[in-house]
């Protein structure tokens, strides 16, 4: 089981260092053209790794957390169940972020291949999507409110983005966009939504490596926060920026569903 772990997390921080590069070459890149689109799709595909090998290790742990976390397991029998518990813990919260990186890329991206028929894109499967990274963020939501320690700020801090990431989602399959280029601006957001993500996890775990400090109390939410913070900024920004560029400022008249 342990091996199994590293063999994981080895391509989940491989996939990561790569994806946080790949991710700045499309943002400066000419929108749409060659470069644009395979520097993207090396994202998109380090995106997938990174969420589908922590969605991975997130349930290894969850089924046997001393198993992928040997040297978690403390020699005093009596602080056993403590070490399960936030091993679990942080297991089920890592998981949480992997659904909703999945989600914004891969939403980013039908959103694109579907351009020609948004009605094209509501399908079951892009649907059940919206429904579990809601679904996610409620449970996140739940631990936050019944976690006692200094992480429960961090919990109740991000658990609204899994509601906003799976909304959008649905309202976006639905026609809830009216305007003659939602699915660029859709796709502008979701992408940056799945850079925050991969800049959040840099912040908090991959710039230690590099940088030894040691934030607490409530400074100690700026790592996971404030990628999120500036990433809605940037969404808002760029957003207003294309829709003048597109002289897209009169949304659509609404069409019936």
């Amino acid at each position: 089981m342990h091996a199994l772990y590293r063999v994981l997390l080895l391509l989940h921080v491989a996939a990561g260092f790569t994806g946080l590069v790949a991710f700045w070459i499309p943002v400066f890149a000419p929108k749409g053209g060659r470069v644009h689109i395979r520097a993207g799709t090396v994202f998109l595909i380090c995106a997938y790794v990174v969420a589908g090998t922590a969605l991975t290790i997130a349930l290894l742990t969850l089924a046997s957390p001393f198993g992928t976390h040997p040297e978690a397991r403390p020699e005093d029998p009596a602080r056993i169940g403590d070490a399960l518990a936030q091993l679990r813990f942080l297991e089920a919260f890592l998981g949480y972020l992997a659904i909703v990186t999945f989600a914004t890329v891969w939403h980013g991206v039908r959103v694109m291949r579907s351009r020609r028929d948004r009605t094209s894109i509501r399908t079951p499967l892009h649907t059940a999507v919206g429904v579990v990274t809601m679904l996610a963020g409620a449970g996140v939501l739940v631990m936050g409110l019944t976690f006692g320690q200094e992480a429960r700020w961090i919990l109740l801090a991000l658990s609204p983005i899994g509601f906003l990431v799976g909304s959008g989602m649905l309202r976006y399959a639905r026609g809830g966009r009216k305007e003659r280029m939602a699915h660029w601006y859709e796709h502008l957001g979701s992408m940056l939504g799945g850079g925050i993500a991969f800049h959040t996890a840099f912040a908090v775990f991959g710039i230690q490596r590099f940088i030894d400090y040691d934030l607490s109390g409530i400074v100690g939410l700026l790592p996971w926060i404030l990628p999120t913070i500036v990433g809605a900024v940037a969404i808002t920004v760029w957003t207003r920026h294309y829709r003048k560029k597109f002289e897209d400022l009169a949304p659509e008249k609404a069409s019936p569903a």
